[in-house]
């Protein structure tokens, strides 16, 4: 298979592809590109100059032959040839790279919502974890509280309740969410299958020995991993859209079973 690049100008933020080698040499020509446009480099992941890479610089920009009186025949026959071959417009061939003809505008329109995904699950990821943060640090504030204030025998409740530490962490994830930090995804990952399987026996263990809350309790838990988990890994927007309604709604559930329901019950 021909490789194929992504190309970006040197003070563009979006990117034109993918185009083969035969493609970019014909962008060159018609001076569409040139040795200080960017490409994406696939085994090094990042962007580099044209010109950083000699292989391919000697294929898009080839250096240019003197000619000579014995080429001359083979020239000729050569205009020939390329004057019996369609026209290649470079402006149709740029537009349909950026999905702007009729029959590319799909892909286009899959980028779009793909970008709507990305954009979308940093706050939704971030607005999940505070949530779960409130759930679980809110009803230890006393401990919390006592060990601010060095209050003796904090520091033992707070190993007895250890449970807030998960809620501590998720604060700090959400914080690094909300500054644009994605690198954290691989945490939350973690966090969401170790944190979702835990509690969810957990629960539902409580639920086997009595427990009437147990069950909504565990199915809470496992609603809000997999639904932290989803938003992660995916960008379709409508798969991103359907996590992020079961994740609030596990979390809320947490809430309500938690919190909410033992204090109306008076426990």
């Amino acid at each position: 298979m021909a490789e194929e690049y992504f190309i970006r100008g040197p003070e563009e933020e979006t990117a034109s592809g993918p185009f083969s080698i035969d493609a970019l040499l014909t962008l060159a020509e018609a001076g569409k590109i040139t040795p200080d446009h960017y490409y994406f480099d696939p085994r090094m992941e990042s962007w580099a100059l044209i010109r950083s890479n000699d292989a391919l610089m000697g294929q898009v920009f080839p250096e240019k032959k003197r000619l000579s009186l014995r080429q001359k025949a083979a020239d000729e026959e050569l205009e020939s040839v390329e004057e019996s071959l369609p026209e290649v417009k470079v402006d149709e061939m740029l537009a349909a790279a950026e999905g702007h003809t009729k029959e590319t505008r799909h892909v286009r329109t899959k980028r779009e919502w793909e970008d709507r995904a990305a954009g979308f699950s940093v706050p939704i990821l971030g607005t999940l974890l505070l949530i779960s943060a409130l759930s679980v640090l809110y009803p230890s504030w006393s401990i919390i509280d006592g060990i601010m204030n060095e209050t003796d025998g904090s520091m033992h409740k707070l190993f007895q309740n250890p449970v807030v530490f998960l809620g501590a962490f998720d604060l700090v994830m959400g914080a690094f969410l909300f500054l644009n930090a994605t690198e954290v995804f691989p945490l939350l990952r973690f966090r969401a299958m170790v944190g979702g399987g835990f509690f969810t026996i957990v629960y539902a263990a409580a639920w086997l020995n009595g427990d009437p809350t147990g069950i909504w309790l565990s199915l809470s838990s496992l609603s809000f991993a997999v639904g932290l988990y989803t938003c992660t890994i995916t960008l379709n927007f409508v798969l991103m859209t359907s996590a992020a309604i079961l994740g609030f709604a596990g979390a809320l559930g947490v809430i309500w079973y938690s919190n909410l329901v033992p204090l109306l019950l008076g426990s």
